[in-house]
């Protein structure tokens, strides 16, 4: 479920430049859709908490895969505004994942292996990518972007279904008692929530603000890369979704070895501060992209980024859980993954608007070599506040 609900995110940005051009839209463009998939998980993230207790985390996913099919299907419509709403219903079904997720590796995988669980649970994410990069261009070569969405919608149903029978084990510690109301949806005191949920806890509120920077060049990454090398290079679209399938496959291994890692390390933070380093040495190499590389540079670039840009959030994952107070687990993941996916937000909108005004996708990408530094201080900051307490034996 976890792979399908990424798949869904991952359609837009890979069918990018055919979808804004059947639009009549600048290809930029594609990033206000990528941001307004984020805002939608975002709102589920702040006002969907009693939806999961209710329903429990299976049941979440599937009503979330489903609320993602039918912005799918409203897509077909193809106008601007059509495509708008679609994305941010995308999202929104993508907004129990996270949470869900977490809750079910919270009750089952033994601690001392739990990044590496985790990871291995965020690797369906870069995995629905590579999904989507392969089977998405496949389609639009023999058919139109439409059938790809249908077809897309019928692969994320048979899924769906195919899930039903792990219902019972999963969501036994369901509480029915708590009930979800649309009006959750709609009232603004709910953005209180996630400051709330962090406002106490020093270092996990600086752990949730390397993720936001983390998710800034993630999300400017996944949403242009294919647009970067259609428009600013010409390469065509099939050979743009291979480089993007090499980044997410790349992703899937990254994000296995930095869990395996943080076990083994027993320190999750510093492997973080790694992956930052290694990241903004990454974007800085796709700012001095030039159309004379072969294109071995190009796959080998984009299998860096995706170890170094999206291996991440499994890790950071485990790392919250590990910080968040017992009994909180679902609260403190839903809180620090609603300033993530801020991230995720601010970076594809601002990256759009960039370009929209004349900047140069090399100086954009020079710009967000700098975001990750900014989440590897963050973290160090974090290291320090935790000195005090292991030096006073608390």
């Amino acid at each position: 479920m976890q792979t399908i609900s990424a798949y869904l995110t991952r359609i837009f940005p890979v069918m990018g430049p055919a979808l804004t051009e059947a639009a009549s839209i600048p290809p930029e463009y594609i990033g206000y859709l990528a941001a307004l998939s984020a805002l939608g998980t975002i709102w589920f993230l702040v006002a969907g908490g009693d939806l999961l207790a209710e329903l429990g985390p299976l049941r979440s996913l599937q009503l979330g895969a489903f609320v993602g099919l039918l912005g799918l299907l409203l897509a077909l419509a193809g106008t601007w505004w059509a495509l708008m709403l679609a994305a941010f219903l995308i999202g929104f079904g993508y907004g129990p994942s996270p949470t869900a997720g977490s809750e079910v590796l919270n009750q089952f995988s033994p601690t001392r292996h739990r990044s590496l669980v985790f990871s291995i649970k965020q690797a369906g994410v870069p995995l629905g990518g590579a999904i989507a990069g392969i089977f998405i261009p496949a389609l639009l070569a023999i058919s139109s972007w439409r059938v790809a969405c249908v077809a897309s919608a019928l692969l994320v149903l048979a899924t769906t279904v195919m899930v039903e029978p792990l219902r019972a084990a999963i969501d036994r510690d369901r509480d029915p008692r708590r009930k979800f109301r649309l009006r959750y949806l709609f009232d603004p005191s709910m953005l209180r929530a996630p400051f709330r949920a962090l406002s106490n806890n020093r270092p996990l509120l600086l752990s949730t603000v390397a993720s936001a920077c983390f998710a800034i060049v993630q999300g400017c990454v996944l949403a242009f890369f294919v647009t970067f090398l259609t428009v600013q290079f010409g390469i065509g679209l099939a050979a743009a979704g291979v480089a993007f399938s090499i980044m997410q496959v790349a992703g899937v291994a990254g994000r296995v070895i930095a869990g395996w890692t943080a076990d083994r390390a027993h320190s999750p933070r510093m492997v973080l501060i790694a992956l930052g380093v290694a990241s903004s040495i990454v974007v800085a190499l796709m700012a001095a992209f030039s159309a004379s590389w072969p294109a071995w540079t190009i796959h080998a670039i984009a299998a860096v980024a995706g170890v170094a840009a999206t291996g991440w959030n499994g890790v950071f994952m485990a790392e919250i859980t590990q910080l968040a107070p017992r009994g909180r687990i679902g609260e403190i993941t839903a809180a620090a993954t609603f300033f993530t996916f801020c991230g995720y937000v601010v970076g594809p909108a601002a990256f759009g608007g960039f370009l929209s005004q004349g900047t140069s996708y090399a100086s954009a990408f020079a710009m967000l070599a700098v975001v990750p530094l900014c989440g590897v201080l963050a973290l160090a900051l974090a290291a320090a506040c935790d000195r005090p307490h292991a030096s006073s034996g608390t």
